[in-house]
């Protein structure tokens, strides 16, 4: 099926692969991440190019981060996420967070958590 889209078949054939590849890795996932991922593409898909070049821009900064920083974000990641998403700014900007992280890195996880489906906690 994805063979015969128009949009598809235009790409380069090194580009074909990746998508190829990637939705195999997608459809490996257990159900819940592969949910997860799914719902993070369609906030993005629904975002102004400014927005979504602007949370791109946002993982390239996490990425460049020290692995020591990173483990951190990630961990105040996945804990914002149990935040309902009207919520995550101000428990963010709260004085936890301040002290624990820099504006920078509070303003990449913003960006991040604005395509993050809310996880209530189990």
């Amino acid at each position: 099926m994805l063979r015969s889209d128009p949009s598809f078949r235009g790409l380069p054939a090194g580009e074909q692969q990746r998508v190829v590849q990637q939705l195999h890795q997608v459809d490996q996932m257990p159900d819940e991440r592969r949910q997860r991922r799914l719902a993070r593409a369609e906030a993005l898909e629904h975002m102004s190019p400014q927005d979504r070049s602007r949370v791109n821009g946002s993982a390239q900064r996490w990425v460049a981060q020290p692995p020591q920083r990173q483990a951190m974000m990630k961990s105040a990641f996945r804990d914002l996420r149990g935040v309902p998403p009207d919520q995550r700014l101000t428990v963010l900007n709260s004085e936890r967070y301040k002290g624990q992280f820099s504006a920078e890195e509070r303003g990449i996880l913003a960006d991040m958590l604005r395509v993050e489906p809310y996880q209530p906690a189990r």
